[in-house]
């Protein structure tokens, strides 16, 4: 189980170019995640809420990097989350309170997302 916040490393085979993915656990009973990314989002609208992280901001980064706040992913497969859990390494800790409060700031100012989102976000 994961609190909201916390950030395992998922190898996911099924992208197009299978890779590990940095995920923030938003809603562990609706296993919603955001994914921290290498890359800013290619949409204007979800590139302006991305929220930009420098490598000395959160630990385990290595280059600066975006969390997408306009995407929750809900298809990580299950499988692949356990295995992530069970592997000391693949658990990255809580973000730091800085960082959570700039992704709230980019999420509040959301149009697109739905309150039941928001809600996992903010409660």
């Amino acid at each position: 189980m994961l609190e909201r916040w916390e950030v395992i490393k998922v190898f996911r085979p099924d992208l197009h170019q299978p890779h590990d993915k940095f995920c923030i656990c938003i809603s562990w009973e609706k296993r919603w995640f955001l994914y921290i990314n290498s890359a800013p989002p290619v949409a204007r609208k979800a590139r302006e809420l991305a929220v930009r992280v420098e490598s000395y901001e959160i630990h385990f980064l290595i280059k600066a990097s975006y969390i997408d706040t306009v995407s929750f992913i809900d298809d990580v497969p299950e499988d692949h989350i356990e295995v992530a859990l069970k592997q000391k390494e693949r658990c990255l800790g809580a973000l730091p309170p800085f960082v959570v409060q700039r992704i709230k700031r980019e999420v509040l100012s959301n149009k697109s997302l739905n309150d039941e989102k928001k809600r996992a976000v903010f409660n």
